[in-house]
């Protein structure tokens, strides 16, 4: 696609995603962010200049995950990140079970029921990712 593998590197200090590491690299974050805030600041009929961003955005994320997948990565690196991203998960799940504790508790002291479902789809929606990983690599 657009960017180079070569121009980025794996972000491990700061969350997720790539760290420009030469001019090439930040040049390409330039690229993709000027047309967005001269898009944004035109007054363009419509929802003409939500469209164009949308499309941008949208290319722009199919060339980030099309970068990402061809980072070349050792073993070490794939194991570092296997584990950093469990203790990441583990510190999310323990956040949002206890947001919904408090939400719950919340709920019985005012006689209310709410929950944010928000909350409850992401601890749901990740059990459920987990399972159906789990069965897929059992089989393989």
């Amino acid at each position: 696609m657009i960017g180079n593998p070569k121009w980025f590197s794996p972000r491990k200090y700061s969350g997720w995603g790539l760290t420009p590491n030469c001019w090439q690299g930040w040049a390409y974050i330039m690229i993709i962010a000027l047309p967005m805030v001269v898009i944004s600041k035109l007054s363009l009929p419509g929802n003409w200049s939500v469209i164009i961003m949308l499309i941008w955005g949208i290319i722009f994320s199919v060339d980030f995950i099309d970068i990402f997948i061809r980072m070349k990565k050792d073993e070490r690196d794939t194991v570092h990140e296997a584990i950093s991203e469990r203790n990441a998960l583990w510190f999310i799940i323990g956040a949002l079970a206890i947001g919904i504790a408090y939400q719950a508790s919340l709920s019985v002291t005012k006689n209310t029921y709410q929950v944010d479902p928000v909350i409850l789809v992401a601890l749901l929606g990740g059990t459920l990712v987990k399972a159906i990983t789990n069965f897929y690599l059992r089989d393989k």
